[in-house]
């Protein structure tokens, strides 16, 4: 297992030094790393080759389009990728990050938003807007080492675990990852409190959930998820102290890292519910029952409808077959719990917590978007909750039978094709480049399900090919951002 330490964690009285340092790391973190590293340099180098005129006219610009922005109005255009600059970088919500980091919320209404553990974070390490997408990227790569590095089982050889690594950095929903965004921070916070849990040091769980819970208000769904969750274990022990003990554990540094943001937006604002009215205000958020379901993100529409079939329909049914197998097994005498540093419990609960979240999610998108789908992907994917997820059903899947995986795939892929294919034709009118996204993510869950039929040489072979095919609309999307276009989240 991989051995992490704690920098500011006194050892004899001294930091450590760099030789321990290494010790202490193991030869697979150190693989997975420049793995990481590799495939970064992939990316950046297939978007610099489509950065050049002459190559993107002989291979991308015959299928797709890029975008550009004239006095407000995003056009369609046929030219290379944009460059990589400052300017580039501060659009979307990357510009009230930035502004948050320059001016905390003096410069704006809409700042208020936006948590703050990302921006000040951004604004104590001196990086300029230029480089701050390698900076989420690294911490989003720790946050995967993390995951993997508990979660997935030794007994697996370690080619394989290094593809099932590499699969996850590369899946087409992690540009998201490459933006001035707080989503790696986000997921790096809780893969570390989860590492907490696993080495049974509560107050590094209560640390790193705090600073979670000051990262993106999103986790308001995650203390339901909790909750839910802890209720449906209370069914099964009914031991409803060690209820109530668990809970009070889990959402202590929950509520008291939200406090702490909104007291500060209280400090700078004087209004306990600024956050509330500037979401309600500018970004219509708000309860209501939806007549028709839509999605104005072309390039996102893909990948939208991906997650709907593949993720949050099927978890409704892994869920429940989950649910009736723990409330059939036999009662123990002690209840079960995250603090009591037992792996595989830990690992069942965040898995269970995690479909939970993907509910909560595709819920308040249905309720609180007007119907809209957009964003659905990048709050499932995007998040740790997902990681966990990916990684634990890797050894679930290696030990399901055949025909379920088929069974499951064949009913997934019929749903989802038939409604890209039956999309009204204002939206899409037929199956585009602008749909490589629902592709790219078929592909690589297909490859993380036959992956144990595959030899060696036959598994690095596809994860290569898959890689480059998922990299280039990684690079897509991403200039996309630059330009400012229609933004795919």
């Amino acid at each position: 297992m991989l051995k992490f330490i704690i920098l500011a964690q006194p050892v004899s009285g001294t930091i450590m030094d760099i030789k321990t340092f290494f010790q202490r790391i193991s030869k697979e973190a150190i693989i997975k790393l420049s793995i990481a590293l590799l495939l970064f340099l992939a990316t950046l180098g297939i978007f610099r080759l489509f950065q050049d005129s002459d190559f993107y006219n002989a291979t991308l610009n015959k299928i797709a389009f890029t975008y550009q922005k004239e006095k407000k109005l995003i056009k369609e255009v046929e030219k290379p990728f944009v460059s990589l600059s400052a300017e580039n970088m501060i659009n979307w919500d990357g510009e009230f990050y930035n502004k948050i980091r320059k001016y905390y919320y003096d410069k704006g209404e809409c700042c208020y938003a936006f948590f703050p553990l990302f921006p000040l974070l951004w604004k104590i390490i001196f990086v300029d807007e230029t480089w701050i997408g390698l900076v989420n990227y690294l911490l989003f790569a720790i946050s995967i080492i993390i995951f993997s590095s508990f979660l997935v089982k030794k007994n697996s050889p370690l080619s394989e675990r290094l593809c099932v690594f590499a699969l996850a950095l590369i899946l087409p929903t992690v540009t998201t990852y490459y933006l001035p965004y707080a989503e790696a921070l986000y997921t790096l916070t809780f893969a570390l409190a989860i590492w907490g849990l696993v080495k049974n040091k509560y107050w590094i769980y209560f640390t790193f959930i705090l600073l979670f819970a000051m990262t993106r208000p999103s986790i308001t769904i995650f203390a339901i998820s909790i909750i839910l969750l802890d209720i449906f274990y209370l069914l099964k022990h009914r031991n409803f102290l060690h209820f109530i003990k668990e809970l009070i554990r889990k959402l202590l540094p929950v509520a008291l890292g939200t406090f702490i943001v909104f007291f500060l937006f209280y400090l700078n604002s004087g209004s306990w519910t600024k956050y509330f009215e500037v979401v309600n205000k500018y970004w219509f958020v708000s309860f209501s029952i939806p007549k028709t379901i839509t999605d104005w993100s072309v390039e996102g529409f893909g990948m939208n409808i991906f997650t709907l079939f593949f993720m949050v329909l099927p978890v409704l049914v892994l869920f429940i077959f989950n649910a009736l197998k723990v409330l059939r097994a036999k009662p123990v005498e002690k209840p079960p719990g995250i603090f009591s540093g037992d792996m595989d419990f830990i690992k069942e609960y965040f898995f269970n917590n995690a479909m939970i979240h993907f509910w909560g999610v595709f819920l308040f998108i249905v309720f609180y978007q007007g119907g809209s789908l957009n964003g659905l992907s990048r709050y499932v994917f995007v998040s740790p909750f997902f990681y966990i997820f990916f990684f634990v059903l890797y050894d679930i899947i290696k030990e399901a039978r055949l025909y379920k995986i088929l069974l499951f795939s064949v009913l997934s892929v019929t749903g989802s094709l038939l409604v890209l294919l039956n999309v009204p034709d204002t939206l899409q009118p037929e199956i585009s480049f602008t749909d490589t996204g629902f592709f790219a993510l078929l592909a690589s869950f297909v490859y993380l399900f036959l992956m144990r039929y595959m030899n060696r040489a036959v598994r690095i072979s596809l994860l290569i090919i898959l890689a480059v095919y998922n990299i280039i609309w990684i690079a897509f999307l991403y200039n996309i951002f630059l330009c400012d276009g229609w933004l795919f989240t």
